[in-house]
């Protein structure tokens, strides 16, 4: 049965100026803003230069790790795994953690000896993470190892490490781990107890930002990504070599935020299905209002998927159809149409 689509092309004006980036400065050499929502850049310098990504490195190893073994795997801990330089959770040889707890390790104390012990226990780590690069098209970037310490090899730019980033928080673990501001590993038999204190800065001060990693190196300056997501808005930050980092990040969310408007979706009214031999001849659903969304400068378009028309008899509560409003080809707002009256097949007395 054919359906029948309406589109209406609404013309949005956001009436939004800006000069350049709105006269935004940084202490970034390099650094990006994305909207994590569709990818586009609304902030770029030196975005595609390939830099050290330091302790950035780690979320990348995070989410290889997620893909390639379970949060319960048991793990001892290796001599090979100690003593790692930088930052550290003191592992000893013979502990033994969970891969959960040292994801923790990872992504709150930036722990090189956890990344060690990681990759260790998935085996050809460095080849798993170099061919997620690829495979999400991060083509300015290339691993050696899985903490971030300095090797001419080893390298990515603010704009992949941005999209690596919002890949990493589409997965719910990652999400839920390096967005936590602190963690407790229990004292056991086979190990001592630890507390890490997440040094992501921005989760205690922007409210908003819900995950992110930092690296530091002598050789690389001070790196930080960080993820923001509130009111409808997702945003993604990444500074490399920036002295001022944590201003760098509020200032590029506040300019980020202001790109967007409310904008009323015109969604409210009523949605009629043409019912075929009904006592009734359609089914209609009702959106009691409009609805108010963020959206950056763009034409909205609104379209009703619905049937060209259905048999009686169609019940209440029966899905008639979707009302789908889209921006740039990425939906923005999307609801399901149910009936609510029922509609009762014709009887025709003999």
């Amino acid at each position: 049965m054919r359906r029948i689509i309406i589109i209406l092309l609404i013309p949005l004006i956001l009436c939004l100026t800006v000069s350049g980036a709105g006269g935004l400065t940084v202490s970034a050499e390099a650094a990006v803003l994305l909207d994590a929502s569709d990818g586009t850049v609304l902030f770029a310098r030196g975005a595609g230069q390939r830099m050290q990504p330091a302790s950035m490195t780690k979320i990348m190893t995070a989410l290889v790790a997620l893909e390639n073994c379970r949060l319960d795997d048991v793990i001892k801990i290796k001599s090979s795994c100690t003593g790692i330089e930088g930052s550290s959770a003191y592992l000893q040889a013979g502990e033994v953690f969970t891969a959960e707890e040292l994801l923790y390790a990872l992504l709150l104390q930036s722990a090189n000896d956890a990344a060690a012990a990681l990759a260790d226990h998935i085996g050809g780590f460095v080849g798993l993470m170099n061919e997620k690069a690829a495979a999400l098209g991060l083509d300015g970037t290339h691993f050696t190892n899985p903490h971030g310490l300095t090797d001419k090899d080893h390298y990515s730019t603010a704009y992949d490490i941005a999209r690596l980033l919002c890949e990493c928080m589409k997965n719910a673990d990652f999400r839920r781990i390096c967005g936590e501001k602190e963690y407790v590993i229990k004292p056991g038999e086979n190990r001592r107890g630890r507390y890490f204190k997440n040094h992501n800065r921005l989760l205690f001060t922007l409210d908003g930002v819900c995950g992110g990693k930092t690296g530091y190196t002598s050789s690389s300056g001070r790196c930080l990504c960080s993820y923001y997501e509130k009111d409808g808005v997702s945003l993604c930050v990444v500074t490399m070599n920036a002295p001022r980092d944590w201003e760098d990040h509020g200032d590029l969310y506040e300019y980020g935020v202001s790109l967007y408007r409310d904008v009323l979706l015109d969604a409210g009214g009523e949605y009629r299905l043409h019912v075929v031999g009904g006592v009734t001849d359609s089914a209609v659903c009702t959106v009691p209002e409009d609805v108010t969304v963020k959206l950056r400068d763009g034409e909205v378009t609104k379209t009703v998927y619905m049937r060209r028309f259905e048999y009686a008899p169609v019940y209440a509560g029966e899905r008639i159809g979707e009302l789908v409003f889209t921006q740039n080809g990425r939906i923005i707002y999307k609801k399901t149409l149910y009936a609510d009256n029922k509609t009762e097949k014709v009887r025709w007395k003999r």
